[in-house]
């Protein structure tokens, strides 16, 4: 019977002390791992970084072929190999646009980007914004109206169409 309650004991000992020891692993890996980054967030800054290179590169090409209210954006492969083509509508001043809308936002990202908006197996959310009461006021100030494009990780960079500046990723 002693032995039965020793051996229960040594057990439950050993059961304990694993248990323990795993929570402790768990523990430091999650809390000390600092190893690779993010790379959801490396790809969704890589996509704000061709954003931004392909608005420059529309607004050059609409300053040659002025005045044209659209431009043909050929995509290119990393071998320089052209992949696809995409309209790109362009505003009164040279700069990527599209309708004042969350859509307009949308269409905007996918012919600068020439993917769907999608990063990393994630949904990247393109909101449209403005601090104008009017659509004539919000022409009247370029800086009144902007897309944002964000990922659910938190990540976000925001597009002016009037100004055509795009903002640094907030990682």
């Amino acid at each position: 019977m002693k032995k039965r309650q020793d051996n229960s004991r040594s057990t439950a000992f050993k059961l304990l002390t694993v248990v323990v020891f795993v929570g402790v692993l768990v523990f430091f890996i999650n809390n000390l791992y600092t190893g690779d980054p993010d790379t959801t967030l490396t790809a969704f800054s890589k996509q704000a970084q061709k954003f931004e290179r392909h608005t420059i590169s529309s607004h050059y090409q609409w300053r040659v072929r002025q005045p044209t209210s659209m431009i043909m954006l050929i995509h290119f492969d990393e071998t320089g190999s052209e992949i696809d083509r995409k309209p790109v509508r362009m505003n009164h001043k040279g700069w990527p646009s599209a309708q004042d809308s969350d859509e307009g936002c949308a269409t905007v990202w996918t012919s600068l980007v020439g993917s769907p908006l999608r990063v990393d197996g994630f949904n990247v959310k393109a909101r449209f914004y403005s601090t104008a009461s009017n659509d004539e006021a919000v022409r009247r100030n370029d800086s009144e109206y902007w897309c944002r494009y964000s990922i659910s990780k938190g990540s976000e960079f925001d597009y002016f169409p009037g100004l055509g500046k795009v903002t640094q990723p907030q990682l």
